[in-house]
């Protein structure tokens, strides 16, 4: 990976993978070979409904990796729309679960067979 793009101020679509209540703080896959540290209190707009593990959040690092610590990051309320969001955690092209894409194919073949039961 290119280790160049890891550095303050760049942006990051990231997942949270993890909160941890007593550090007041989530830690966030967003492509690095660390998951970053995000203080609940740097997500703008935090609710807790809303950010729990597996929601995605745009990040912008404040801090870089340092030895075996992750980076420090941040969640703006937005990105500006000049600013460039890498996404290294493929958001877009993650499977679901094996249920959940058998059950979506078993739903496509039945309104296959009954469009075609009903065409004929």
């Amino acid at each position: 990976m290119n280790q160049s793009i890891f550095r303050v101020g760049s942006y990051f679509t990231a997942r949270i993978t993890r909160i941890e209540p007593p550090l007041e703080a989530a830690f966030v896959d967003y492509g690095a070979e660390r998951h970053g540290f995000l203080p609940l209190s740097d997500i703008n707009g935090y609710d807790k409904s809303l950010h729990k593990e597996g929601s995605i959040v745009i990040v912008c690092i404040s801090k870089e990796e340092n030895g075996q610590k992750g980076a420090l990051v941040f969640s703006p309320l937005n990105a500006d729309s000049n600013v460039v969001v890498h996404d290294l955690i493929g958001i877009n092209t993650k499977s679901s679960s094996p249920i959940v894409l058998f059950a979506l194919c078993s739903i496509a073949i039945v309104i296959i067979a009954i469009v075609v039961v009903t065409s004929t």
